[in-house]
C-alpha cells in the first residue's frame, strides 16, 4: 500500500475495530458493575475494587503490547497478529465475565472468577486496542485524512456503542419476560455481545490487511520483542520530554476521569435516581445513539474547519459549563435528562472521533526529534494513563456509594446515596472536562504547524536545510 494514501476499503475494516472495541468497552464499563451487584449480589465496595483491579492489569498489558507491536517483524505486519489473536480469544471472556458462580463456587471465594477474568478482559483490551489506535497512524498520515478516518471509525462504531449499550438491556428484558431468570438472561446477552464482538473484529482483520508498514524481514520472533519490552520505559520518558506528548497526557487522564464517573454512574442514576426500567433506560441509550449519528458529521465538520484541539477546547467548555448547571438546577424530568446526555455526549463523542487523530500527530513531532516511529508506545503510554485513571474511579466509586448506604438489593436508596449519585453523574464530570480545557489551550500543534512539521521532517531525512520552518518548530517542540 502506499502509504498516507486512504483507500475506502481499508478505512471500512480500521472502522469494524471500532465497533468491537466499543462492544468490549461499553458492554463490561456500563455493566459489569451493575451485575455484580444486581445479579451475583455482591457489595458495591468489593465489584468496584474488582472491576478497578482488571484496569490496572490493561495499564501492563498496554505498555507490553506496545512495545511488542512495535518491535514485532511477522510478515503478517506489526499491529494485526495482535488482533487476530483477540478476535478469537475475546468472546470467550466475555462470556465468562456474565456467568453466574454464586451457585458453582462457595461465597468466600466468589470474587475469585470474577477477578481472574475481569483481569483477562482487560489484559485482551489492551492487548487489542493499543495495536488498533497505532494502526490507524500507520493507515494515513494526513492531517485531515486522519481527522475523516477517526470520523469514519467514530460513525460506523456506533453500531458497536448501541450493541454494547442499549441492546443489551432490551435482550434481557426481552428474556425476562418469557420466564428466564436474571442470571439466565445475563448470560445470553453476554453471549451476544461476546459474538459479535469477536465477528466484527476478525472482519476487520481481514479487510486492513497490506496497509502496515512492513518490517524489513518479515519473520516473527516474540523472545526478541519480549527482550525488548523493559526498553519502554526509555520510550515514555523520551516521549515525555516532548511538550505535545506532555499536553495530551494530562489532558487524557483528565477526560478519562470525567467520561469514567459519567459511565459508571449512569445506568445507577438512571435506575436508582430516576426510576427507570430496563427498557426505559434502554431507550435512553438508543437516542443517546442516535443523537451521536447526527454528532459525527458535526464534529467532522468542525474538526475539519477549526482543528482538532480547538474542537476538543469547544465542545468540552461547553459541556463542563453545562454540567455544572445541571447539578445546580438538578435533573428531575425526561426532557432536561436527555438535554443533559446530549449535551454530556457530544462532548465524549468528539473526544473519542478527534483524540485519536491528535495522539496520531505526535508520531511525527517523535520520528522528527528522534528518528523512531514509535506509533505502539504513543497509543499504549497514552491508554496505559487513562486506565489508571479510570481504574482509580471506578474503585473509588463503589466505595463511596457503599458509604452513603447504597445497597442494590433495596427498590428506594437513602437520600445519602441519590445525593451522591448527582455528584458522580452530573458535577464531577464537568469539572474535569473544565479543567481539562484548561491544560488543552495551550497545545501547540494545529494543522498549520502539522504541515510545516512534515515539510521539515522531509527535508531533514533528506540532509538539506529546514530552518524555514524553524518557528513553527519552535513552538511544537
Amino acid at each position: 500500500m502506499e502509504q498516507g494514501k486512504l483507500k475506502p476499503r481499508n478505512a471500512l475494516g480500521y472502522s469494524l475495530f471500532s465497533v468491537s472495541e466499543a462492544i468490549m468497552y461499553q458492554f463490561v464499563n456500563g455493566y459489569l458493575l451493575l451485575y455484580l451487584t444486581s445479579v451475583v449480589h455482591m457489595g458495591a465496595d468489593n465489584a468496584g475494587m474488582l472491576v478497578s483491579v482488571g484496569m490496572v492489569f490493561e495499564t501492563i498489558s498496554s505498555l507490553v503490547i506496545g512495545k511488542m507491536s512495535d518491535s514485532c517483524t511477522s510478515s503478517r505486519g506489526r499491529r494485526r497478529p495482535f488482533l487476530l489473536v483477540c478476535s478469537l480469544t475475546v468472546p470467550f471472556v466475555i462470556l465468562l465475565l456474565f456467568t453466574n458462580f454464586r451457585d458453582i463456587v462457595p461465597e468466600s471465594l466468589l470474587m475469585v472468577p470474577y477477578l481472574i477474568f475481569n483481569i483477562l478482559f482487560w489484559i485482551e483490551h489492551g492487548a487489542m486496542y493499543i495495536p488498533y489506535m497505532a494502526l490507524g497512524a500507520e493507515i494515513t498520515t494526513d492531517y485531515d485524512d486522519r481527522t475523516k478516518l477517526r470520523s469514519l471509525s467514530s460513525g460506523i462504531g456506533i453500531v458497536g456503542s448501541y450493541l454494547g449499550t442499549a441492546a443489551p438491556l432490551l435482550v434481557v428484558a426481552f428474556l425476562a419476560k418469557r420466564g428466564m431468570s436474571d442470571t439466565g438472561s445475563w448470560f445470553w446477552t453476554g453471549a451476544m455481545a461476546a459474538f459479535f464482538d469477536g465477528a466484527s473484529m476478525f472482519l476487520g482483520w481481514k479487510l486492513t490487511e497490506g496497509v502496515e508498514h512492513m518490517p524489513p524481514d518479515g519473520t516473527f520472533d516474540p523472545r526478541k520483542a519480549l527482550k525488548e519490552v523493559p526498553l519502554v520505559l526509555k520510550d515514555y520518558w523520551e516521549l515525555l520530554k516532548l511538550k505535545t506528548m506532555r499536553i495530551l497526557t494530562v489532558f487524557k487522564v483528565l477526560f478519562n476521569v470525567g467520561n469514567a464517573f459519567f459511565t459508571s454512574a449512569m445506568v445507577f442514576f438512571l435506575t436508582y435516581r430516576l426510576g427507570m426500567s430496563n427498557e426505559e433506560i434502554s431507550m435512553v441509550y438508543t437516542t443517546q445513539i442516535v443523537l451521536r449519528i447526527f454528532n459525527v458529521f458535526l464534529i467532522s465538520w468542525i474538526a475539519l474547519k477549526l482543528g482538532k484541539s480547538a474542537t476538543l477546547l469547544l465542545t468540552l467548555t461547553i459541556s463542563g459549563g453545562c454540567c455544572v448547571l445541571f447539578y445546580l438546577t438538578g435533573i428531575h424530568n425526561y426532557i432536561m435528562l436527555m438535554l443533559y446526555i446530549l449535551i454530556t455526549t457530544s462532548a465524549i463523542s468528539s473526544f473519542w472521533q478527534v483524540a485519536g487523530a491528535i495522539f496520531d500527530d505526535v508520531t511525527e513531532v517523535d520520528e522528527f526529534v528522534s528518528g523512531k516511529r514509535r506509533e505502539g508506545a504513543i497509543n499504549s503510554f497514552q491508554s496505559g494513563i487513562g486506565s489508571l485513571a479510570t481504574a482509580a474511579i471506578f474503585g473509588a466509586f463503589g466505595m463511596y456509594l457503599e458509604t452513603t448506604g447504597f445497597d442494590a438489593t433495596l427498590a428506594a436508596q437513602p437520600q445519602t446515596a441519590l445525593v451522591a449519585l448527582d455528584r458522580l453523574f452530573i458535577l464531577c464530570p464537568g469539572i474535569c472536562f473544565l479543567v481539562a480545557c484548561l491544560i488543552l489551550v495551550v497545545y501547540p500543534l494545529n494543522k498549520k504547524r502539522f504541515h510545516s512539521l512534515q515539510s521539515a521532517l522531509r527535508l531533514k531525512k533528506q540532509g538539506r536545510d529546514y530552518s524555514l520552518y524553524q518557528e513553527d518548530l519552535d513552538k511544537i517542540l
